[in-house]
């Protein structure tokens, strides 16, 4: 299989997969208030493992492992603390068995870490260093399992985010690092989520990329505060760049589908992204394979979602 590295000099955009959790809560996998769908490995396996597949064939050539509530303090909270490598060794398992079966070209599993509280609740939040070595482990569980990098997911703030991208680095794979933005009343574009307050996002991306990083992601962002994102993450980071913003809005535990953009409107902007030089493209909380379908055939001019770049 080509390296990841190696695909990167390829002028084709990259394909990352949608959504995992609210795309398995529209194919009826209940969502825990604890660890959202982090137990699916366990719960629901045969889903999960169909969810890749169906990502797989819409064209994604990266597909994200089930794991970004999987982390030990994750399943913690949900009473699995003593199964959480289980969990997510068996949920790269999934992802891996849907490549061997789906992939019709080279494809790529990656592990996601992420900065969510458990139970959604901040006050379950754990000091940064606590926090990061609960994703160290998780990182190496992954690492050993077979995952071929990590995604960091929602990185919002300085500490916290600089103690994670640290931990994912310590596997020794490669390691997308992906924040989340939001233009906030004033016009100012912030960092967004729950970690602290809003601040700058042009601070907090000074301060957390360089760490060695392959790609720099604006994720889990509204799609209209994707691109004042990575127009500022162009102009501070070197890495490459990739978006894959949400669309929706969550209560938790369950995410809201209203008013989700089509997968055409989507796949439109998105090719804008990529004429402006994003090298990874994907969706996050409430875009689906058909997002994903879209944007393979829109940004590959044909039909066949592999296809080269016209």
């Amino acid at each position: 299989m080509q390296d990841l590295s190696n695909r990167f000099s390829d002028p084709r955009p990259i394909i990352l997969d949608g959504a995992t959790s609210t795309e398995l809560e529209r194919m009826g996998v209940p969502m825990s208030a604890d660890t959202w769908s982090g137990l699916a490995a366990l719960t629901h396996p045969d889903v999960l493992r169909d969810l890749h597949v169906r990502y797989l064939r819409a064209g994604a050539e990266v597909i994200t492992a089930n794991t970004y509530a999987a982390a030990p303090q994750h399943v913690a909270a949900a009473g699995f603390g003593d199964r959480a490598r289980e969990i997510n060794v068996r949920s790269a398992e999934l992802a891996l068995e849907a490549r061997d079966a789906a992939a019709e070209g080279p494809a790529w599993v990656a592990g996601s870490l992420s900065l969510m509280a458990p139970g959604f609740r901040s006050a379950n939040r754990q000091a940064p260093l606590e926090h990061a070595e609960g994703l160290r482990e998780q990182a190496q569980w992954l690492a050993e399992a077979g995952v071929d990098l990590l995604v960091l997911e929602m990185l919002r703030d300085i500490e916290w985010s600089s103690a994670a991208v640290d931990a994912a680095m310590s596997a020794g794979l490669p390691v997308w690092s992906g924040f989340s933005c939001a233009v906030d009343e004033g016009g100012a574009l912030m960092t967004q989520g729950t970690v602290g307050e809003p601040m700058p996002f042009e601070e907090a991306l000074r301060a957390v990329c360089g760490r060695g990083e392959m790609l720099v992601g604006v994720m889990h962002s509204e799609i209209d505060d994707t691109g004042p994102g990575l127009e500022c993450a162009r102009r501070v980071c070197e890495a490459p760049l990739g978006a894959w913003p949400n669309c929706g809005t969550i209560e938790p535990p369950n995410w809201l589908f209203d008013d989700v953009m089509t997968p055409d409107a989507f796949a439109a902007i998105a090719a804008g992204w990529v004429e402006d030089g994003v090298r990874v493209i994907g969706g996050c909380c409430g875009l689906g394979p058909e997002h994903v379908r879209a944007v393979a055939e829109r940004i590959r001019g044909g039909g066949n979602p592999r296809a080269s770049v016209g």
